[in-house]
Protein backbone atom coordinates (compact mmCIF):
# COMPACT_ATOMS: atom_id res chain seq x y z
CA UNK A 1 0.00 0.00 0.00
CA UNK A 2 2.85 2.40 0.81
CA UNK A 3 4.46 1.64 -2.56
CA UNK A 4 1.18 2.47 -4.34
CA UNK A 5 0.92 5.87 -2.59
CA UNK A 6 4.54 6.68 -3.48
CA UNK A 7 3.97 5.75 -7.14
CA UNK A 8 0.84 7.89 -7.28
CA UNK A 9 2.68 10.83 -5.70
CA UNK A 10 5.58 10.45 -8.13
CA UNK A 11 3.15 10.30 -11.07
CA UNK A 12 1.47 13.51 -9.90
CA UNK A 13 4.87 15.15 -9.52
CA UNK A 14 5.89 14.06 -13.05
CA UNK A 15 2.69 15.47 -14.57
CA UNK A 16 3.11 18.80 -12.75
CA UNK A 17 6.74 18.99 -13.83
CA UNK A 18 5.83 18.36 -17.48
CA UNK A 19 3.07 21.00 -17.43
CA UNK A 20 5.37 23.59 -15.86
CA UNK A 21 8.17 22.80 -18.28
CA UNK A 22 5.88 23.23 -21.28
CA UNK A 23 4.26 26.42 -20.00
CA UNK A 24 7.34 28.16 -18.61
CA UNK A 25 10.16 26.71 -20.66
CA UNK A 26 9.66 28.70 -23.85
CA UNK A 27 11.35 32.09 -24.25
CA UNK A 28 8.78 34.91 -24.29
CA UNK A 29 8.63 38.51 -23.25
CA UNK A 30 8.67 39.15 -19.54
CA UNK A 31 5.52 38.48 -17.55
CA UNK A 32 6.71 40.78 -14.77
CA UNK A 33 7.79 44.38 -14.39
CA UNK A 34 11.17 45.11 -15.98
CA UNK A 35 13.41 47.52 -14.07
CA UNK A 36 16.04 49.19 -16.26
CA UNK A 37 19.20 50.73 -14.77
CA UNK A 38 20.81 53.41 -16.96
CA UNK A 39 24.27 54.93 -17.22
CA UNK A 40 24.91 57.28 -20.13
CA UNK A 41 27.07 60.21 -21.23
CA UNK A 42 26.09 63.45 -22.95
CA UNK A 43 28.20 65.11 -25.65
CA UNK A 44 29.01 68.00 -23.30
CA UNK A 45 30.50 65.69 -20.66
CA UNK A 46 27.38 65.48 -18.51
CA UNK A 47 25.94 62.18 -17.40
CA UNK A 48 22.63 60.44 -16.91
CA UNK A 49 22.01 57.74 -14.31
CA UNK A 50 19.12 56.10 -12.54
CA UNK A 51 16.37 53.64 -13.33
CA UNK A 52 12.87 53.27 -14.67
CA UNK A 53 10.30 50.48 -14.70
CA UNK A 54 8.24 49.13 -17.57
CA UNK A 55 5.28 47.34 -16.02
CA UNK A 56 3.78 44.04 -17.19
CA UNK A 57 1.39 45.99 -19.47
CA UNK A 58 4.25 47.78 -21.28
CA UNK A 59 3.93 51.21 -19.66
CA UNK A 60 6.31 53.31 -17.58
CA UNK A 61 5.25 52.92 -13.98
CA UNK A 62 8.14 54.29 -11.91
CA UNK A 63 11.27 56.29 -12.67
CA UNK A 64 14.11 58.12 -10.98
CA UNK A 65 16.63 59.52 -13.48
CA UNK A 66 19.21 62.18 -12.69
CA UNK A 67 21.19 64.34 -15.11
CA UNK A 68 24.42 66.06 -14.09
CA UNK A 69 24.82 69.85 -14.10
CA UNK A 70 26.95 71.07 -17.04
CA UNK A 71 26.78 74.58 -18.55
CA UNK A 72 23.19 75.74 -19.24
CA UNK A 73 21.84 72.39 -18.09
CA UNK A 74 21.12 72.51 -14.40
CA UNK A 75 21.08 68.98 -13.07
CA UNK A 76 17.59 67.59 -12.83
CA UNK A 77 15.98 64.61 -11.17
CA UNK A 78 13.14 63.20 -13.27
CA UNK A 79 10.64 61.59 -10.86
CA UNK A 80 6.94 60.65 -10.94
CA UNK A 81 5.98 63.79 -8.99
CA UNK A 82 7.49 66.22 -11.50
CA UNK A 83 7.40 64.63 -14.97
CA UNK A 84 4.85 63.67 -17.56
CA UNK A 85 5.78 60.49 -19.37
CA UNK A 86 5.18 58.60 -22.57
CA UNK A 87 6.76 55.50 -23.95
CA UNK A 88 6.71 53.00 -26.75
CA UNK A 89 8.45 49.67 -27.24
CA UNK A 90 11.77 51.36 -28.05
CA UNK A 91 11.64 54.77 -26.34
CA UNK A 92 10.85 56.54 -23.07
CA UNK A 93 10.12 60.25 -22.73
CA UNK A 94 10.16 62.26 -19.48
CA UNK A 95 8.82 65.83 -19.63
CA UNK A 96 8.44 68.09 -16.60
CA UNK A 97 6.05 70.73 -17.88
CA UNK A 98 6.83 72.12 -21.32
CA UNK A 99 10.25 73.57 -20.61
CA UNK A 100 12.39 70.45 -20.35
CA UNK A 101 12.50 67.00 -21.95
CA UNK A 102 14.55 63.82 -21.62
CA UNK A 103 14.00 61.48 -24.55
CA UNK A 104 15.70 58.07 -24.63
CA UNK A 105 15.67 55.69 -27.60
CA UNK A 106 16.83 52.07 -27.33
CA UNK A 107 17.88 49.33 -29.75
CA UNK A 108 15.70 46.57 -28.29
CA UNK A 109 12.18 46.30 -26.87
CA UNK A 110 11.91 47.71 -23.33
CA UNK A 111 9.30 45.10 -22.40
CA UNK A 112 11.84 42.28 -22.71
CA UNK A 113 14.58 42.11 -20.08
CA UNK A 114 18.08 42.25 -21.49
CA UNK A 115 21.53 42.43 -19.96
CA UNK A 116 22.58 44.99 -22.60
CA UNK A 117 20.18 47.43 -24.29
CA UNK A 118 22.24 50.23 -25.86
CA UNK A 119 20.82 53.74 -25.97
CA UNK A 120 20.71 55.10 -29.52
CA UNK A 121 22.82 58.25 -29.40
CA UNK A 122 24.80 60.68 -31.50
CA UNK A 123 24.24 64.24 -32.66
CA UNK A 124 21.55 64.96 -33.74
CA UNK A 125 20.35 61.68 -32.34
CA UNK A 126 17.09 60.39 -31.10
CA UNK A 127 18.27 60.46 -27.44
CA UNK A 128 18.57 63.93 -25.93
CA UNK A 129 17.82 66.34 -23.11
CA UNK A 130 16.65 69.87 -23.81
CA UNK A 131 15.74 72.91 -21.72
CA UNK A 132 14.08 76.28 -22.32
CA UNK A 133 11.69 75.33 -25.09
CA UNK A 134 7.92 74.96 -25.29
CA UNK A 135 8.36 71.84 -27.42
CA UNK A 136 11.76 70.23 -27.30
CA UNK A 137 11.08 68.45 -30.56
CA UNK A 138 11.50 71.83 -32.26
CA UNK A 139 13.86 73.64 -29.86
CA UNK A 140 13.08 77.29 -30.66
CA UNK A 141 15.29 79.27 -28.33
CA UNK A 142 16.02 76.17 -26.26
CA UNK A 143 19.24 74.27 -25.76
CA UNK A 144 19.63 70.61 -26.61
CA UNK A 145 22.35 68.14 -25.71
CA UNK A 146 22.57 64.64 -27.13
CA UNK A 147 23.54 61.37 -25.53
CA UNK A 148 26.67 59.95 -27.14
CA UNK A 149 26.77 56.58 -25.45
CA UNK A 150 24.93 54.65 -22.81
CA UNK A 151 23.36 51.38 -21.90
CA UNK A 152 20.34 50.14 -19.99
CA UNK A 153 20.54 46.88 -18.06
CA UNK A 154 17.66 44.79 -16.69
CA UNK A 155 17.66 41.60 -14.68
CA UNK A 156 14.55 39.42 -14.78
CA UNK A 157 14.91 35.66 -14.37
CA UNK A 158 14.30 33.60 -17.49
CA UNK A 159 11.21 31.36 -17.49
CA UNK A 160 13.48 28.31 -17.37
CA UNK A 161 15.00 29.64 -14.13
CA UNK A 162 11.54 29.83 -12.56
CA UNK A 163 10.78 26.31 -13.82
CA UNK A 164 13.91 24.89 -12.20
CA UNK A 165 13.20 26.73 -8.95
CA UNK A 166 9.64 25.40 -8.73
CA UNK A 167 10.71 21.89 -9.71
CA UNK A 168 13.32 22.02 -6.96
CA UNK A 169 10.67 22.92 -4.39
CA UNK A 170 8.46 20.07 -5.59
CA UNK A 171 11.42 17.69 -5.41
CA UNK A 172 12.26 18.72 -1.85
CA UNK A 173 8.60 18.34 -0.85
CA UNK A 174 8.42 14.89 -2.46
CA UNK A 175 11.61 13.77 -0.69
CA UNK A 176 10.20 14.95 2.65
CA UNK A 177 6.96 13.11 1.92
CA UNK A 178 8.85 9.90 1.10
CA UNK A 179 10.98 10.22 4.22
CA UNK A 180 7.83 10.63 6.30
CA UNK A 181 6.30 7.51 4.70
CA UNK A 182 9.42 5.40 5.24
CA UNK A 183 9.78 6.59 8.84
CA UNK A 184 6.17 5.70 9.65
CA UNK A 185 6.61 2.31 7.94
CA UNK A 186 9.55 1.46 10.19
CA UNK A 187 7.63 2.25 13.35
CA UNK A 188 4.75 -0.01 12.41
CA UNK A 189 6.93 -2.99 11.49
Amino acid sequence: MTHSIACRAFGTFAVLAAVMFLSLGSPTSAKADVVWSINASFEDGGSLSGNFTINVYGYLSDWDLTTQTIGPFGGFEYKPGNSYISNGAFYADFQPGYVRDLHLAFTTDLGVASADNPIVGGSPGPSYECVGSYSCYVPLGGTTRYLTEGVAVAAVPEPSTWTMLILGFFGIGFMAYRRKLSASGLRLA
